[in-house]
């Protein structure tokens, strides 16, 4: 069973505990993973980007000069694309880049993340964290404690934690995020994942709730 130091608050290491098997002991298939990473960067874009192709913009009602005795090319509207204030020839429209992903493959491939994260060495148990309020210098003076500062940290907090959220979101190179919320993109995208027992006890319980 793969295992990570415990630390108190303080940055001391009270101990070690065991990680749960089905969420940090996972054989690693890059496959899934890629196909977790490339789910989640496609849902997050808006896919609201457009353009106005000539049938759009206003004006160019009537042709801007005689069809024939010109000398020139004939042009129906001075609104086509090769006219500056023109319409866009194969410019961009609303389209959804979302892409589906099946709900057991998302846990798989989150797991086998966190697995990997556990297998080099890069998972830090907190006993737990308390702020009476939002304090961004105690929660930098914490992670210089736990030898993370200048590195690019994840910490993973539990519902009803928002004080702490708040105390590390402004702290550069920080995200936050809550258990629920918890990404393969973000785990693999950080040098050190920082975890509550809280959290760990419930990815477990999440887990052995999957496998029933």
């Amino acid at each position: 069973m793969p295992k990570a130091n415990l630390y108190q608050f303080t940055g001391a290491v009270s101990g070690q505990v065991d990680l749960p098997e089905a969420v940090f002991g996972l054989k690693v298939k890059n496959s899934h993973l890629h196909r977790g990473v490339m789910t989640y960067l496609s849902n997050q874009r808006l896919g609201t980007q457009s353009t106005k192709t000539r049938g759009d913009v206003s004006g160019g009602g009537k042709k801007p000069f005689a069809q024939k005795g010109t000398g020139q090319a004939r042009q129906g509207s001075s609104r086509a694309v090769q006219y500056v204030g023109g319409g866009i020839a194969h410019g961009p429209h609303p389209r959804d880049f979302s892409l589906g992903l099946p709900k057991k493959m998302r846990k798989q491939a989150l797991a086998e993340s966190l697995s990997e994260k556990a297998l080099k060495g890069e998972v830090l148990v907190i006993e737990d964290m308390k702020f009476d309020s939002p304090k961004t210098k105690t929660a930098s003076a914490f992670l210089k404690a736990l030898g993370v500062s200048g590195k690019s940290v994840l910490v993973v907090l539990d519902k009803g934690q928002d004080t702490v959220g708040k105390s590390f979101r402004n702290l550069r190179g920080v995200r936050v995020l809550f258990r629920d919320n918890l990404n393969v993109y973000d785990v693999l995208r950080h040098e050190v994942l920082v975890l509550t027992k809280p959290v760990v006890d419930g990815l477990a319980a999440r887990a052995a709730e999957a496998s029933k």
